[in-house]
C-alpha cells in the first residue's frame, strides 16, 4: 500500500520527535566533577580515587540514578596546586555544567572556596584542615581533622611515656595547620617538640633528616598528606640510625605503591585514622579489588562515600548547586562503607566512623589499646 506525502510527514515527524525525547534524556545525566591531581608528585593518590568515585556512580547508576536520571563523573587534573585546582572547577562548571565539585588537597581547596561561592557551586572533599570547610554555605568535608588525629597521638605520648617529638611537615597549605595541632598536642601532653618543613616530590631529605636526628626523639611524626613523600622520609630516618616511634596523619597501606616504598620499615608503624568496616565495606571492597586488583585505600573509600552523599543530597533536593549545598548541610542516614551512617554535622565536617589509632603488627593494622 502506497502512503501519501502527509502520512509520511507526519511518520518522519513522530520519529524524529521521538529520537529528540531519547537525546533529551541522555543528555540530561547529572554531572559531578573531580579535581584532583592526576600529575605531579601526588599523582599515585589519583589511582585509588578514580576507580572508588566510578565504582560509586556504576552502582547509582545501576539501581536506576538519581530520581531516575543517570549520574555521569567528569574529570579534571588540579595539578595537585591552587591556579591548577581552580582551572580545573571553572572547566568542570562553566564548560561541563558540573552542579557540584569533589575535590581534594586543603592548598586546592582554599582557593577554590571563592569559586564555589561566585558560581554558588558545592564543594565536597576529605578535608583535614580544621574550621576550613566552615566558612561557607558551599564547602563541606568528610574526614576525620588534624586536630583529631593529633589529639590521639598526644593521649599516646602521655600513656606511653613519650617525651620529645620531631615532626616533618609539608612545605604547604596544610604544612600549617599540621604544625599548630602538633604544638597543641605536644604542650598538652608534656612533650618537648621540634620540626622541620619538607618539599613534597623530592627525593633526598637526608639534611631535615640529620636536623631530627640530632634532636634525638623517642617519637618521630612523618606529615605527609598523601603519595610516596613519606615512604622516602621513613626510609631515610631509619637507615639514618633513628629508631623512635614513627607517627603517620592516616592509614596509607594501600595507596599504590605505598607498602613496597616502606619496605621492611613498615613493621611498628602507628597510623591515626579510619579503616574501612570488613562487613559494611565488603561489597566496595570486592568491587574495587575486581576493578583494580588491589585493596581500597582508606581515601579512595571516602571519596566512594562523598559521590554517595551528593546523590544523596540531590534525590532530597533538586539538581542545581543551591539546592545541593542546602542538602548536604543537613545530610544524615546515608550507610557508611566504615559502619554506621553519615551525618553532617553543623560546622560542614561529616567524619568517618572508626577513627583510630592502629600500628603495623606482622603485616596486618590492629588497634592500639
Amino acid at each position: 500500500m502506497r502512503l501519501d506525502r502527509t502520512r509520511v510527514a507526519v511518520l518522519m515527524a513522530g520519529l524524529l520527535a521521538l529520537s529528540g525525547t531519547a537525546a533529551s534524556a541522555q543528555a540530561q545525566a547529572y554531572k559531578i566533577g573531580l579535581t584532583l591531581p592526576l600529575t605531579g608528585p601526588l599523582a599515585s593518590s589519583g589511582q585509588d580515587y578514580v576507580p572508588a568515585a566510578e565504582i560509586a556512580v556504576a552502582n547509582i547508576n545501576a539501581k536506576g540514578g538519581v530520581n531516575g536520571h543517570p549520574l555521569q563523573l567528569l574529570t579534571e587534573d588540579s595539578l595537585g596546586t591552587p591556579p591548577g585546582g581552580l582551572a580545573a572547577m571553572r572547566k568542570l562548571v562553566q564548560v561541563d555544567g558540573v552542579q557540584a565539585i569533589l575535590t581534594f588537597y586543603t592548598n586546592v581547596v582554599s582557593a577554590q572556596i571563592p569559586l564555589a561561592e561566585e558560581l554558588k557551586v558545592p564543594i565536597l572533599g576529605s578535608i583535614q584542615t580544621p574550621g576550613l570547610m566552615s566558612r561557607s554555605p558551599y564547602t563541606f568535608s568528610h574526614a576525620e581533622t588534624v586536630t583529631a588525629t593529633a589529639g590521639l597521638f598526644g593521649d599516646y605520648w602521655k600513656k606511653h611515656g613519650i617525651k620529645r617529638v620531631y615532626a616533618f611537615i609539608p612545605n604547604n597549605a596544610l604544612g600549617a595547620i599540621f604544625s599548630s595541632a602538633y604544638k597543641a598536642a605536644s604542650a598538652a601532653s608534656g612533650v618537648t617538640y621540634d620540626e622541620a618543613t619538607f618539599n613534597s616530590g623530592e627525593t633526598d631529605y637526608r639534611g631535615v633528616v640529620a636536623r631530627a636526628k640530632e634532636f634525638n626523639p623517642d617519637g618521630v611524626i612523618v606529615a605527609s598528606p598523601g603519595g610516596l613523600d613519606g615512604t622516602v622520609l621513613i626510609r631515610q630516618v631509619r637507615e639514618a640510625g633513628v629508631n623512635a616511634q614513627i607517627f603517620l596523619p592516616g592509614t596509607f597501606l594501600y595507596e599504590p605503591g605505598w607498602k613496597e616504598g616502606v619496605g621492611s620499615y613498615l613493621d611498628g608503624l602507628i597510623m591515626a585514622g579510619v579503616q574501612i568496616d570488613p562487613v559494611a565495606g565488603k561489597q566496595f571492597i570486592t568491587e574495587f579489588q575486581a576493578k583494580t586488583g588491589r585493596m581500597p585505600a582508606v581515601y579512595g573509600a571516602e571519596l566512594y562515600e562523598e559521590v554517595l552523599m551528593l546523590a544523596a543530597a540531590i534525590q532530597h533536593g533538586a539538581y542545581n548547586g543551591e539546592a545541593i549545598a542546602k542538602q548536604l548541610a543537613v545530610l544524615k542516614g546515608v550507610p557508611s562503607i566504615f559502619g554506621g551512617t553519615i551525618t553532617m554535622d553543623p560546622d560542614h565536617y561529616s567524619v568517618p566512623l572508626s577513627n583510630r589509632l592502629r600500628q603495623m603488627r606482622n603485616g596486618q593494622l590492629v588497634l592500639v589499646n
